[in-house]
């Protein structure tokens, strides 16, 4: 049995809901799925309220032993890409580490580097809350311009471009040496051996 088989064998087969079910299906498809909200609505209801600020989410990680991922103030395209990336980046790293250690990500969908916080206010994950309730989460902060988080000094956006939903460590537990997770390749520890040889 594949992993991805291993790791859906736990969820649910049907939900009345066609959005939780085209979610299931994309699950069981891909291994997680992403939603993204923005002020563009495609349901002709009048109760529909676009949020102020455009966000997207997964659900799935979970079966990955990886929280659910989300990420406020980006484009439904470019957010799909970032979390997408971000999952495939915490199957080889540990997101604890990431979240512990204010580890800064460097990814190619954005050209700002990301960090990941844990979400205290989930309620905005609704089809997540409803296949896995007990989900945690985390939050990609991404950096502005002049690579600053929302809770550094002289941060340029707004809430309105991105909003926080978790709480940023305050520095004191972490590592001083600066850490970034790099997804650029390089020579595997065999290359470097050999290079080091030839030396």
């Amino acid at each position: 049995m594949s992993d991805h088989a291993a790791a859906i064998r736990g969820l649910r087969r049907w939900h009345p809901n066609p959005l939780v079910q085209d979610t299931i299906n994309r699950i069981r498809a891909h291994g997680w799925a992403v939603t993204a909200i923005s002020e563009q609505c495609s349901c002709p209801s009048d109760e529909c309220h676009p949020p102020d600020c455009s966000f997207a989410y997964t659900s799935g990680m979970g079966l990955h032993s990886i929280p659910e991922l989300a990420v406020y103030g980006l484009d439904a395209w470019t957010s799909r890409e970032l979390l997408n990336e971000l999952g495939d980046i915490f199957h080889t790293y540990d997101w604890r580490d990431a979240v512990d250690r204010g580890v800064e990500i460097m990814v190619s969908s954005l050209d700002v580097p990301v960090r990941v916080i844990e979400m205290i206010d989930k309620d905005d994950l609704v089809v997540t809350g409803e296949l896995f309730p007990d989900a945690p989460a985390l939050q990609a902060v991404w950096a502005d311009d002049f690579g600053k988080y929302p809770w550094d000094e002289g941060y340029a956006l707004t809430e309105l471009d991105q909003k926080l939903t978790g709480v940023a460590g305050t520095g004191a537990d972490r590592v001083r040496a600066q850490r970034v997770i790099n997804r650029g390749a390089g020579p595997n520890r065999a290359q470097r051996r050999a290079a080091l040889r030839r030396r």
